[in-house]
């Protein structure tokens, strides 16, 4: 009898190990253990909804593929940030337009450095003049967002206007001064109606490429500078010419009137909602002598720090800069793609009718400004625009405008020091 049991219980060891062996030969490899799938993780989003067309088209079913056990759902476009932060509801993932100051002001910035080293991401295949811009932000040089696109300015031109008034079209590589001749020869009033030769949509950009700071190193705004001079000099001159000048809505004139010849703006607007019987083109945006594009910072995609759920936030934004869907997201011409991938830039616009025969290359052309991130840019901001007015409509001379600009900002930014 014992020696039936000594034979049972070897065979049974012997079945239990094969059955063991059959176990990882069906699973895992010998050695390891069989992972648990994920636990579920549910996401929230506040998006443009622009990004929230794009993540429904690109990203959703990527996410079921590839991220099985995440969800994002998208906040209300109704609510502001600070209606979720009153509501106690703050979104994981932030979209923050061109400016980080709104989540740096309420503590939901969140540094992805250690993010990106432990989930090995690539950092190299994004336009590193947009991470320069995003490290501007952090006192340390933190990452708190990554670039969701590129906000490419570049030249439109009206290829009908310079056609009927027989000026030869602009080209990149253009110099400000060039892009002023031609605004000269196209600026007039014919049959009743005032055509603009060009128009930049304010200052704003043409300070961008000079990478002009408002404070010098001792946090005293500083506009006296030769730089200060280039940017108010060549403002005047583009108002000076006789006609041009106009506040009214630039886009509205370049594609709804169609009287503006240049307009400094993006091209992603136009191309996603072509203009039936508007014939238009563009080239790399005109240049000082330092051959920089305005900067480029756009919207970008950021994690706040109240979310419980980085990891999972993380490998979403890093599937949305996979080859794959930015190269998708590229053809469709949905957004200007921030990634720095030639093979990724040379696909967009493919699958748009709209961008046929367009220099859709122009939006990756050129180098581009850093941008300039200062503590009190919020104070200097409205002062600046009503003395870059008053240069433009003939109130102020240069030297009178910027000298008073200079004292308000000054006083106005001691104000704010004495809140604190």
């Amino acid at each position: 009898m014992k020696k039936q049991f000594t034979i049972f219980g070897s065979l049974l060891a012997a079945i239990l190990t094969a059955a063991g062996c059959s176990q990882q030969e069906a699973g895992a490899p010998a050695g390891q253990d069989v992972k648990a799938a994920p636990a579920p993780v549910e996401l929230q989003a506040q998006l443009s909804a622009a990004y929230k067309e794009v993540f429904t088209k690109y990203m959703e079913p990527a996410i079921r593929a590839k991220l099985p056990h995440i969800t994002v759902h998208y906040s209300d476009e109704k609510l502001t940030l600070q209606d979720k932060i009153a509501a106690g509801d703050i979104p994981d993932i932030l979209l923050p337009n061109g400016n980080l100051r709104p989540i740096i002001e309420v503590g939901l910035q969140y540094d992805l450095t250690e993010l990106i080293a432990t989930n090995k991401f690539d950092l190299t295949k994004l336009d590193q003049t947009l991470i320069q811009s995003i490290r501007a932000y952090g006192p340390k040089g933190e990452i708190y967002a990554l670039p969701g696109d590129r906000s490419v300015k570049i030249l439109l031109y009206n290829k009908d206007l310079f056609n009927k008034f027989n000026v030869p079209y602009p080209t990149s590589g253009m110099s400000w001064e060039e892009a002023i001749g031609l605004a000269r020869r196209l600026t007039r009033t014919e049959g009743g109606t005032q055509y603009y030769g060009l128009n930049t949509a304010g200052y704003g950009n043409l300070k961008s490429q000079l990478q002009l700071p408002v404070f010098d190193k001792e946090g005293k705004a500083q506009l006296s500078t030769p730089d200060w001079q280039k940017l108010t000099s060549t403002w005047k001159t583009i108002n000076e010419i006789p006609g041009n000048r106009t506040t009214a809505n630039a886009r509205d004139l370049f594609a709804k009137n169609q009287n503006t010849a240049m307009l400094l703006n993006n091209s992603s607007w136009l191309l996603r909602n072509p203009v039936p019987g508007l014939e238009w083109d563009y080239v790399v945006a005109p240049t000082f002598e330092n051959r920089l594009v305005p900067d480029l910072l756009g919207s970008m995609l950021s994690i706040a720090s109240t979310s419980k759920n980085k990891d999972a936030a993380f490998q979403v934004l890093a599937l949305y800069y996979s080859d794959e869907i930015q190269t998708a997201i590229a053809r469709d011409a949905a957004l200007v793609v921030g990634s720095s991938v030639l093979e990724i830039q040379k696909q967009y616009g493919v699958n748009t009718a709209s961008s046929a025969g367009k220099n859709v290359q122009a939006d990756f052309a050129g180098k581009a400004a850093v941008k300039v991130i200062e503590q009190y840019d919020y104070v200097a901001n409205p002062i600046l625009n009503q003395a870059f007015n008053d240069i433009a409509d003939g109130k102020k001379d240069i030297n009178t405008a910027l000298r008073e600009a200079e004292e308000q900002i000054n006083l106005k930014v001691q104000e704010e020091k004495a809140k604190k």
